[in-house]
């Protein structure tokens, strides 16, 4: 993972990547009235990016701590925080070494993050690790891409243009693995350099494993969680079916 959101870290805080979060931040108020958790306190985004999400919980009145691996990622989020002019706290490092001690009252990790995760030992490490780090009645939200995400949905173009201006060309090309539960995404991306006026070209592979559904639950059950929900549309708040796309899981600390 950690060769991944280098040079594709302004790419995507230039693309439409953000407006994810934009998103998810219009419906967080409404779902954390719907489970009964915290509405304020100390949150932990995990993989926190380029901050925009950070930024909305910053000035909804929330103590925020993000934590990423990519040192470009926590650069662009520091920029971005320091607007507010309030107080926040970035840490680089990989979730699966995440140590606090009843320190959150909510734990999040967007934009299916947890994909990231390639092994199921590492999944229920970051479980149980997240399970620490909150306090009791705290909440544990997050997404995750399904199998019908990676397999069905991810393949359906073989070659997709997320950009396309003047400045920049950014690349999709997906692909599969059914033996391992992985899917891979080769973004390739031609960079004019404004000094040179000459193109630069860079490649990531970024490679994600999907986890059946049940598989998520019984794991957040094991490490202590009690599962809420698991919706497969955030908007309508729908239950998750065995063709979406993505799955939403609410999770809490018990008392």
């Amino acid at each position: 993972m950690n060769q991944i959101y280098q040079r594709f870290a302004e790419v995507y805080s230039r693309g439409s990547y953000p407006e994810f979060s934009k998103w998810v931040l219009s419906l967080l108020p409404s779902l954390l009235e719907k489970f009964s958790l915290p509405k304020s306190g100390k949150l932990l985004d995990l993989a926190c990016g380029e901050g925009t999400f950070l930024e909305g919980m910053l000035l909804n009145n929330w103590q925020v701590t993000g934590l990423d691996q990519s040192a470009e990622m926590l650069r662009l989020a520091e920029m971005r925080l320091r607007q507010t002019g309030q107080p926040f706290h970035l840490i680089q490092d990989d979730m699966r070494n995440l140590d606090f001690d009843n320190e959150f009252d909510l734990v999040t990790c967007w934009f299916d993050s947890m994909n990231y995760l390639l092994e199921v030992s590492d999944l229920e490490n970051v479980f149980r690790r997240v399970f620490r780090a909150l306090k009791a009645k705290g909440g544990f939200l997050f997404d995750m891409n399904t199998l019908y995400g990676l397999f069905v949905r991810w393949q359906q173009q073989p070659v997709y243009i997320p950009q396309d201006n003047e400045d920049l060309l950014e690349i999709h090309i997906p692909s599969c693995n059914y033996e391992k539960s992985e899917a891979s995404l080769r973004i390739i991306l031609f960079i004019r350099n404004h000094q040179t006026q000459q193109w630069e070209r860079w490649e990531e592979i970024h490679t994600q494993r999907a986890y059946p559904m049940d598989t998520i639950q019984a794991l957040l059950e094991k490490v202590g969680f009690r599962v809420l929900d698991r919706l497969g549309n955030l908007s309508d708040q729908s239950p998750a079916q065995p063709d979406s796309g993505r799955v939403w899981f609410f999770a809490q600390k018990p008392a």
